[in-house]
């Protein structure tokens, strides 16, 4: 899996956060290792203009893609302007489907998945710049009851019998459905919310979400130990293409 070179003009991504208690994680650090500069806007908050950055980033959140709020809208409204200039987007849970929906993509209530379950790439992923190298199966975090359908014209590129996990919308957009993104130390700190010990960075509104889905802190601490290398080497790899991207679409302008 590939690395992020440094480079002399470092690339600017602003980062679109839904909740306090979501961040980039593991694919924010990967690209910070790198020198990539990123802006933090969150989404109850002005949310500055995409034109400015040389890509964006839409985190996830507890909110719903069909809720009428206004940070949703401004979220979506953010990954709108972003296409419209040709800036690369990368989209996570929340931020994937409000991706597929500026694209078109019908967003329906899905079977919720909480927990650490395993999905499956398409072959199409291993000519993917994101996903190139990635396992052909592994085990991922889900936290979900929305899902979108892949439009037409989409490249499907990780799925599991739930639904499309993520998709490539053209050459430089990316839904993703599931959460490359989350540390294992954030995974501890989530595992201690179930057990209502709010001492680490996860809220108590998010645990009950996974509380109330019967996620077992046990087996999600065992699960985010033993599967801490490989998210690791995943997210390196995401941020990795996603910042080739961004440079690329750079490039052309």
């Amino acid at each position: 899996m590939a690395s992020i070179p440094a480079v002399n003009n470092p690339l600017r991504i602003l980062v679109v956060q839904n909740d306090d208690d979501k961040p980039t994680g593991r694919v924010g650090l990967a690209l910070e290792a790198a020198g990539v500069e990123l802006t933090l806007a969150m989404a109850y908050a002005p949310i500055p203009s995409v034109a400015d950055f040389d890509g964006l980033i839409s985190l996830p959140g507890t909110g719903n893609p069909v809720d009428d709020e206004q940070a949703i809208h401004d979220a979506r409204d953010a990954i709108i302007e972003a296409r419209s200039l040709g800036r690369p987007v990368l989209g996570i849970c929340l931020g994937g489907q409000l991706l597929a929906q500026a694209a078109g993509a019908e967003i329906y209530q899905s079977t919720p998945e909480l927990g650490i379950y395993p999905v499956r790439t398409t072959p199409a992923a291993q000519d993917d710049p994101l996903f190139t190298g990635i396992p052909a199966t592994y085990e991922s975090l889900h936290a979900h009851g929305y899902a979108f359908e892949p439009i037409e014209g989409a490249t499907v590129l990780i799925e599991n019998d739930v639904c499309c996990q993520a998709m490539r919308i053209g050459d430089r957009d990316w839904a993703l459905q599931l959460h490359p993104e989350s540390t294992r130390d954030w995974l501890h700190s989530l595992a201690r919310a179930i057990e209502h010990d709010y001492t680490g960075d996860v809220l108590p509104e998010t645990a009950v979400f996974f509380r109330e889905m019967g996620v077992d802190p046990i087996l999600l601490r065992q699960q985010a130990d033993e599967l801490d290398e490989l998210h690791t080497a995943i997210a390196n790899q995401i941020a990795s293409g996603f910042a080739d991207a961004c440079r690329s679409a750079r490039a052309e302008r």
